[in-house]
């Protein structure tokens, strides 16, 4: 039976060539889904835009399913061990090609009930 993948909330800085189609948020997930881990991308939103000569980096932040498969599954893994799930996912998310940095990771479970602030 096949393990639910890694789901994590991402925010890194990506370089999206000059000749991509659609926005620049559309060449960020572009990039982020030819991760080979990375199994969907979504929620993407850009946080901040840097051209370049050659590129344009875009820090983005978005919801990225990763497969557990491509991640790896170790020990920390099967306990749900989600210090272990961050680290992971930012060691993938780091070696991707055209990823300039990985600023932040965060775990999260999509069926999980969302707590509202009130005040």
């Amino acid at each position: 039976m096949n393990e639910p993948g890694v789901r994590v909330v991402a925010t890194l800085a990506v370089r999206v060539p000059l000749g991509a189609t659609g926005s620049l948020a559309d060449g960020a997930v572009c990039v982020v889904e030819r991760i080979e881990a990375v199994n969907a991308v979504s929620n993407p939103s850009v946080r901040q835009v840097s051209p370049g000569l050659n590129a344009t980096t875009v820090e983005l932040q978005a919801s990225i399913a990763l497969e557990r498969d491509n991640v790896g599954a170790d020990d920390a893994l099967e306990r749900n061990d989600a210090g272990a799930d961050d680290a992971l996912a930012r060691r993938e998310l780091e070696a991707g090609v055209g990823v300039e940095a990985v600023e932040d990771v965060e775990t999260f479970e999509p069926d999980a009930a969302t707590v509202a602030e009130i005040g």
